[in-house]
């Protein structure tokens, strides 16, 4: 048996959305949050443990499931940006593992995408989006396809990344994310789903994170994913897999690789 203390925040968390404003923050003690115990043969995610896989399944079975939901052809991207070449097809699709945050098994937009380290360095990517990340652990109910969902810039963003905490909000320990390492010259693979008409989709208000409703006006539409350096050792997380917990913070400067701004397809 394995060990993984959970670590909440200190401060109070508000829902997710738009309609919610962050509270006062008041400072607080520090507190024993309560430990949980879990098996590690227990721990289930769509993953398998080779570096080049993704948690989200066969790709050859996701091109299928957009194209036939689909009247128009996927938007095929390849952008390159600090090192990493990020490929991309967008589309309307069927998410693979509905379930919770907001992922219904009904048509919506989808992103099959591909990293690739074409420098020296080893990277990590944060694109394996746990459903709180208040807590220390990654969960083990993990949806491997699920993005952030905001506005920037005019341009609807489907985002796997990580966020700085909000100022004054404390934490027993630092929270941490899912990550994937990335070696020089090797890829992973990976998917993300966001319901459609979109909406706001951010982490609870011990983050910073965009709080705007998603305009039902917004035409354009990308996919962005962080990758950043992995300058030390990773703990492996308990979902098991090829998951890694990454300190979770915000990109900064080339940090955050995106696709061109596309037009938003009709669901």
């Amino acid at each position: 048996m394995v060990v993984f203390p959970i670590m909440k925040s200190l401060t109070r968390r508000a829902p997710r959305g738009p309609l919610h404003p962050v509270p006062p923050v008041v400072a607080r003690a520090a507190v024993v949050a309560a430990a949980a115990v879990l098996a590690t043969s227990g721990c289930g995610q769509a993953s398998s443990p080779s570096g080049t896989s993704t948690p989200a399944g066969d790709a050859s079975a996701s091109s299928a499931t957009s194209s036939a939901t689909s009247s128009a052809p996927a938007v095929e991207q390849t952008v390159t940006s600090a090192g990493v070449r990020l490929e991309a097809s967008m589309a309307v699709g069927l998410p693979q593992h509905p379930a919770g945050n907001g992922i219904r098994r009904m048509p919506g937009l989808v992103v099959e995408y591909t990293l690739t380290n074409i420098g020296a360095r080893p990277l990590v990517a944060h694109d394996v989006v746990p459903e709180d990340l208040g807590s220390a652990t990654v969960p083990q109910d993990v949806n491997p396809e699920h993005a952030w969902v905001y506005v920037e810039s005019g341009v609807l963003r489907l985002s796997k990344q990580g966020f700085a905490p909000a100022r004054g909000v404390r934490f027993a320990a630092a929270p941490v994310t899912g990550a994937r390492a990335l070696d020089a010259g090797s890829s992973l693979t990976g998917r993300a789903y966001a319901v459609s008409p979109p909406t706001l989709d951010v982490p609870g208000d011990s983050f910073e994170a965009p709080r705007a409703a998603v305009d039902a006006g917004v035409k354009q539409w990308q996919f962005c994913v962080q990758v950043g350096e992995r300058t030390g050792p990773l703990r492996a997380a308990p979902v098991g897999g090829d998951v890694l917990q990454a300190p979770t913070a915000a990109p900064t400067g080339g940090d955050l690789v995106c696709t061109e701004p596309g037009t938003i397809p009709v669901a």
